[in-house]
């Protein structure tokens, strides 16, 4: 999904080379209050890794969504680089917004959703 803005509004910083607001373009002064807006969003759940859940990354259980799991689909745009959702029925985070080092039981390693694509 790409994000679209509706339409300008009028106390809105854009940026002129992607399109997007200020605060959703990665490196901008503004992006961090994005990022900690999705971060209240987003639900936390025992089974995410610590600060988020309850489950340590100690021992060889540390793979969260950044590591490349196969069902981490990415946001289109700025805010991809660190949030998606989750696709993996099989989770405890199947269908929601999820930052990528909250994790879950359910990480499997593999070609990440983004990179899927029409066959050479």
């Amino acid at each position: 999904m790409k994000f679209t803005p509706r339409a300008e509004q009028p106390n809105v910083a854009w940026d002129e080379q992607s399109g997007y607001p200020n605060d959703l373009v990665a490196g901008s002064p503004e992006h961090s209050g994005a990022h900690a807006r999705l971060l209240e969003l987003a639900v936390e759940m025992e089974s995410d890794f610590e600060p988020y859940g309850k489950r340590s990354r100690d021992g060889d259980d540390c793979a969260d969504c950044s590591c490349g799991c196969r069902h981490f689909a990415v946001l289109d745009g700025p805010l991809g680089a660190d949030w998606g959702v989750c696709i993996n029925k099989n989770s405890p985070r199947a269908g929601l917004l999820t930052f990528e080092h909250q994790g879950c039981p359910a990480f499997e390693a593999g070609i990440e959703v983004e990179d899927f694509g029409p066959a050479s």
